[in-house]
């Protein structure tokens, strides 16, 4: 995490299925992930959300049925701006939206309706800021953020660029909701930075550190 290891101990003749992790000195039978190319779930568009997340792939694996809410974590999870958008099969987002309303006061400390609205004002932000030839909203001050705006974003169905500081002092640089073009763009110019770079295209996210 974060580009430091931790221990762990695996019996070293036992075949392993590797979740989002891996393990020094062993190579999996199986990786599940989609988060890196190469990854089985790194290219699924959003009408494959559940080939694409990895709780999709792990109850394919587990030869379970996904349940109504195991899709919406799915959805969520892999492409959240397109599953607000209903671009994935058998998501509500109506549904969507009280579930992560619901989880984020539950996290927060915040009431659902005090959630749900933070959600709809930033919605209505990005959509006042939004920049036609660049086709995103953009807020680049850190400190003037407005509470719940990358779900907001998400929610209004609005690419949104955006800097915000994280424990430890990082400053990064995130775009989210965009097409896979508009992300490899925005990937390309800080590569070309030399800054350090994540995301993906496809789930319509990147990401850049600054500091």
């Amino acid at each position: 995490r974060g580009g430091r290891a931790s221990g762990a101990v695996l019996p070293p003749r036992d075949p392993a299925v590797f979740v989002e992790c891996t393990v020094r000195g062993h190579v999996p039978m199986l990786r599940v992930d989609h988060h890196h190319p190469g990854d089985p779930g790194y290219p699924m568009p959003p009408e494959r959300y559940m080939e694409g997340a990895s709780i999709g792939q792990t109850l394919v694996l587990l030869e379970m049925e996904a349940t109504p809410t195991q899709r919406l974590l799915a959805a969520a999870d892999h492409c959240l701006t397109a599953a607000y958008q209903g671009e994935c099969p058998k998501i509500d987002p109506k549904e969507l939206l009280f579930m992560r309303a619901a989880w984020r006061a539950k996290v927060t400390n915040r009431s659902l309706m005090d959630v749900v609205d933070g959600i709809l004002h930033a919605a209505k932000q990005v959509r006042r800021c939004y920049d036609s030839e660049y086709r995103e909203s953009v807020f680049p001050d850190p400190t003037e953020l407005p509470p719940d705006l990358a779900e907001g974003a998400a929610y209004a169905g609005t690419a949104v660029r955006y800097r915000d500081w994280f424990p430890g002092g990082d400053l990064k640089e995130m775009l989210k909701g965009a097409s896979p073009e508009h992300i490899e763009r925005f990937m390309a110019m800080h590569r070309d930075a030399g800054r350090q770079v994540y995301g993906n295209p496809h789930r319509g996210y990147a990401g850049a550190y600054l500091v």
